[in-house]
């Protein structure tokens, strides 16, 4: 291991001097005490940035193989074979590997990210996934082999997300990624590919990267800074703080066991007041959808905010369309009144004798005409 404390700057392929550096691995001690080995990932990823075989080689350099490794990132994503890369040799550190997001995690730095075995987000910052896309010139078979080499990058990616989160169906996978879908701290924890929110991190100033502009949503607060407030006028009212919203119905979710209905919960309301009424109606909207065998429904009626009793119509409606279904408006067994057997008197027991010798074959009646 390197004992130097002066941290190592790798600058883009072989430059002596650069203006910006492109990784940063450096050793530090925790607010714990413990050794770490901290490497920051600030741009983009592969031969025009950060390479996967200078990252591995360096870290590797650095890594005595027993001190934490913390790898913090805001990359607007890059080439995703050196995500892959990177983000298996992240991997293979296990539980000594955390990933901190400081900014954004786009594209290939989210792979980076999931490899990691803890992924810690600041409460501004965002991560995005999307389908991987390239370009190409030749004919039909060139360009047809090309589709099938996508369809192929696009399981691996498939697999990666669902090593971090493996509750994530692929299917759902599958249509973020056609999406092209920007997650917040709140909605990445609530989907399994981020682990804790922590803090609030300035983040720096982005011009539209070539990178950026490839993608098709890009939030207009990452590229747009915020107007500078005038000397001579006041500031105005602060507003309602999202990021604390955010972490108090993620909180409040995962002590009413509803972790997963995270997202839902916290779209449908707008302040702190709301929250409790939010977790006792989404609660009672869970088991009912579970109960009518239709659990997919409850993070859509979650999320527009209907009531349980309009929420047992629209179940009502759903069973009764399904073909087949009868619908049993009897009570069930244990709310069924108990009966008591009737008292016998002298007048029951001669009724039933009486009844018992009238004649009921057809030989003992009589007709009349």
């Amino acid at each position: 291991m390197n004992n130097d404390p002066t941290p190592r700057i790798f600058n883009r392929q072989g430059e002596t001097e650069s203006k910006r550096p492109w990784f940063e691995i450096k050793n530090r001690v925790t607010e714990t005490g413990s050794k770490a080995v901290e490497v920051m990932i600030y741009d983009n990823i592969g031969s025009w940035g950060l390479r996967a075989t200078d990252f591995v080689r360096d870290l590797k350099a650095m890594d005595d193989g027993s001190s934490n490794i913390i790898v913090a990132i805001d990359s607007d994503g890059g080439d995703v074979f050196d995500g892959f890369a990177i983000s298996n040799a992240l991997s293979r550190l296990g539980e000594r590997c955390t990933a901190r997001i400081d900014g954004l995690a786009a594209s290939a730095a989210s792979i980076i990210a999931c490899g990691a075995h803890k992924v810690v987000m600041a409460a501004n910052t965002q991560m995005m996934i999307h389908n991987p896309w390239t370009a190409v010139a030749g004919d039909a078979d060139e360009l047809r082999q090309t589709a099938n080499m996508l369809d192929k990058v696009t399981d691996g990616l498939v697999a990666t997300y669902q090593a971090k989160a493996p509750k994530l169906e692929a299917a759902r996978l599958k249509q973020m990624l056609n999406d092209e879908t920007w997650l917040s701290p709140v909605e990445a924890i609530a989907l399994g590919l981020a682990d804790e929110v922590e803090g609030v991190t300035q983040p720096k100033a982005r011009a539209m990267s070539p990178i950026l502009a490839s993608y098709r949503k890009v939030p207009k607060n990452l590229i747009t800074p915020a107007d500078p407030v005038p000397e001579n006028n006041p500031p105005s009212p602060p507003q309602p703080n999202a990021a604390a919203l955010a972490l108090k119905v993620l909180s409040a979710c995962r002590e009413a066991g509803l972790a997963d209905m995270t997202e839902s919960v916290l779209m449908s309301i707008e302040n702190m007041d709301q929250i409790e009424a939010s977790i006792t109606r989404a609660k009672g909207v869970q088991a009912l959808c579970f109960a009518a065998k239709f659990p997919e429904l409850a993070s859509d009626f979650i999320k527009a905010g209907l009531a349980t009793e309009a929420v047992k119509a629209r179940l009502f409606d759903k069973l009764s369309q399904l073909e087949g279904n009868e619908i049993n408006n009897s009570l069930p067994p244990e709310l069924e009144p108990e009966k008591t057997p009737a008292k016998a008197t002298p007048q029951c027991i001669y009724d039933q004798r009486r009844q018992s010798r009238m004649p009921h074959s057809p030989s003992n009646k009589r007709t009349t005409s």
